[in-house]
C-alpha cells in the first residue's frame, strides 16, 4: 500500500523518497513500481513511460525527511511501532513539515504522543486502489492545527483528489463492486482529459461505510514528498547537484560525496536498488 501511495504521488510529478526498515522490502519497490506503470498504460492513464515524478528508495530514515514537506507513514497496525517512527521523524524533519500516518484503526492522538510539534500530525488514509479513487480520508488530532489541514487539502486536490472527515471512529472500506464501480468512472474521467493532474467536474459514485471487512495489509514503509522542481539536486543531501553515474545502472541521482558514501556502505542504486559497482564522474559545463 505504501508503494502505491508514493507511485500516486509521483504521478502526478512529486518527487518523493521511500523508506523501509527492510531491504528486501525496499528491494521490491522498483520492480512493484514498474508492474503500476505498466498498468496503467494498459487502462490509457499513462501516456509516457515513466513518472512526471521520480521515486527515490532510501535505507536511512533520516535522509528520506530531512528535507521533506510532507512525510507520510504507512506502517502495519502497531500503536508502539508507529509511535516510535513518528518519534524519530519529528525529531530530523523540518520543524514546519507534515507528518502523517496512514492507519486503519489506530488513535492518532496515541500515535503522536511522543512526537515534536503535535499541530503538525494528522490522520490521513488513503483508499485502495490508490491510482483511481480520488478520495482521501483525513482524521485530524486534536492539536492538528487549521493551516495543517488546509496545507494538504491544498497538496491532494492538486492532485484531483478529495478529502474527506472521517465518520465516527470507524474508516471507510469499500466492498470490492464500490472499488470496481469507482475505478471504471475514475478511468473515464482522467481520459477525458488531455495531460496528468487536471480534474473536475467529478461523476463518481457516493462513499457509504460498509463495515471493516477487506482490511488491506499494510507495509512497513515511511515516505516523503520532495519539491518536484529540484531535479538536478542530489538525493540525499539535496545541497550539490548531481555529478556522478553509477555502474551498471547509469542514474544520475546524486552527488559525488554521496554516491561515495553509499558505495563505501554497500547502500544500492536509490532508484532501481541494483548495486554500486562503480561511481563515474559526470562535470556540468
Amino acid at each position: 500500500m505504501g508503494v502505491k501511495i508514493a507511485g500516486e504521488f509521483a504521478y502526478h510529478g512529486h518527487r518523493v523518497k521511500i523508506y523501509d526498515n527492510s531491504v528486501q522490502a525496499i528491494n521490491k519497490v522498483y520492480s512493484i513500481l514498474e508492474d503500476d506503470k505498466k498498468q496503467l498504460y494498459i487502462d490509457g492513464l499513462l501516456p509516457q513511460k515513466h513518472f512526471l515524478g521520480q521515486v527515490f528508495c532510501m535505507s536511512h530514515l533520516e535522509e528520506s525527511v530531512k528535507d521533506a514537506d510532507f512525510i507520510f507513514e504507512v506502517v502495519y497496525e502497531d500503536l508502539e511501532v508507529k509511535q516510535d517512527i513518528f518519534e524519530r521523524v519529528s525529531h530530523c524533519c523540518k520543524p514546519t513539515a507534515v507528518i502523517a500516518s496512514n492507519t486503519l484503526q489506530l488513535d492518532i492522538n496515541k500515535i503522536n504522543e511522543r512526537a515534536l510539534n503535535k499541530q503538525r500530525t494528522l490522520g490521513l488514509r488513503f483508499l485502495f486502489p490508490v491510482y483511481y479513487i480520488p478520495e482521501v480520508e483525513i482524521y485530524p488530532a486534536s492539536q492538528t492545527e487549521v493551516q495543517v489541514i488546509e496545507k494538504v487539502r491544498k497538496l491532494v486536490e492538486r492532485m484531483g483528489k478529495t478529502l474527506f472527515f472521517r465518520s465516527g471512529q470507524q474508516p471507510l472500506i469499500l466492498t470490492e463492486q464500490q472499488r470496481d464501480e469507482r475505478k471504471k468512472a475514475r478511468q473515464e474521467e482522467i481520459l477525458n482529459f488531455s495531460g496528468l493532474g487536471a480534474f473536475s467536474d467529478r461523476s463518481i459514485p457516493a462513499l457509504h461505510h460498509s463495515g471493516n471487512d477487506n482490511v488491506q495489509k499494510i507495509q512497513n514503509e515511511v515516505f516523503s514528498i520532495i519539491p518536484s522542481d529540484l531535479d538536478r539536486d542530489c538525493a540525499i543531501c539535496m545541497d550539490r547537484l548531481r555529478d556522478c553515474l553509477f555502474s551498471p545502472c547509469h542514474h544520475m541521482v546524486t552527488c559525488l560525496q554521496c554516491g561515495q558514501m553509499l558505495q563505501d556502505r554497500h547502500d544500492a542504486c536509490p532508484i532501481c536498488r541494483m548495486d554500486i559497482r562503480e561511481i563515474v564522474r559526470v562535470y556540468h559545463t
